[in-house]
């Protein structure tokens, strides 16, 4: 199974809202009582996770998912991400 297998399978069966929150929590970032956070210096959390995984941030104009978030924020390659992910969530396939 190639990388971006793995990606689109993780993303169907394991990555819904709740569950990028979590692992956003796990990697360090902090959620207010609202549902935001930061992902990027600024005074008011402007990132939301909608229902789907999808990571938006209003006050950039970024959006992407939990692999394009490790990617641009946290300097991991596409695959490094996907096998990040894949650990966090202990699933190997």
């Amino acid at each position: 199974m190639t990388t971006l297998e793995k990606a689109k399978k993780l993303k169907e069966l394991y990555l819904n809202g709740d569950e990028v929150v979590r692992l956003m929590q796990f990697i360090g970032y902090e959620f207010d009582k609202r549902g935001f956070t930061s992902i990027r210096a600024e005074r008011t959390p402007s990132v939301r996770v909608r229902k789907d995984g999808l990571i938006k941030d209003f006050g950039s104009g970024w959006s992407g998912d939990i692999f394009d978030l490790l990617q641009e924020y946290h300097s991991m390659s596409f695959k490094e991400a996907v096998e990040y992910i894949q650990k966090a969530l202990n699933v190997n396939f």
